[in-house]
């Protein structure tokens, strides 16, 4: 009987895929959080356990340094500035949650000097 559903049959996945979103969503309603929220969970920390090889995670900076955000080419308005700052720190913080990126390594990338200098006050002349 060839349309049986046998174990080795992919159309079996979909029940299974089914019945572990069924139960997804009643871990969600237990927790008080949406499937959703659990998914992203649950696929953060697999990046996450990736990322400590480190072949893994310069393979993975790459693929997320596309969807940085780039700086507008011409701001005509403050809120432009604006909108764009807060996307660079959600970005950021995005890569340090993910292990991809510590804080010296932010800094050294948002800062505009390129070697950290001692300020140099001017005084009264």
């Amino acid at each position: 009987m060839p349309n049986q559903l046998a174990r080795s049959k992919k159309r079996k996945t979909v029940a299974e895929h089914a019945a572990v979103l069924v139960m997804l969503e009643q871990i969600a309603r237990r927790e008080g959080t949406t499937s959703t929220e659990l998914l992203r969970e649950a696929a953060r920390d697999i990046i996450r356990k990736q990322a400590k090889d480190e072949a893994v995670s310069e393979d993975l900076r790459h693929v997320l340094s596309a969807y940085a955000p780039k700086p507008p080419r011409c701001a005509h308005s403050a809120k432009e500035l604006s909108r764009f700052k807060k996307e660079s720190r959600e970005f950021d913080e995005l890569t340090m949650d993910l292990g991809l990126s510590d804080v010296v390594e932010i800094q050294n990338r948002n800062s505009i000097h390129s070697t950290p200098k001692r300020p140099v006050l001017i005084g009264q002349f």
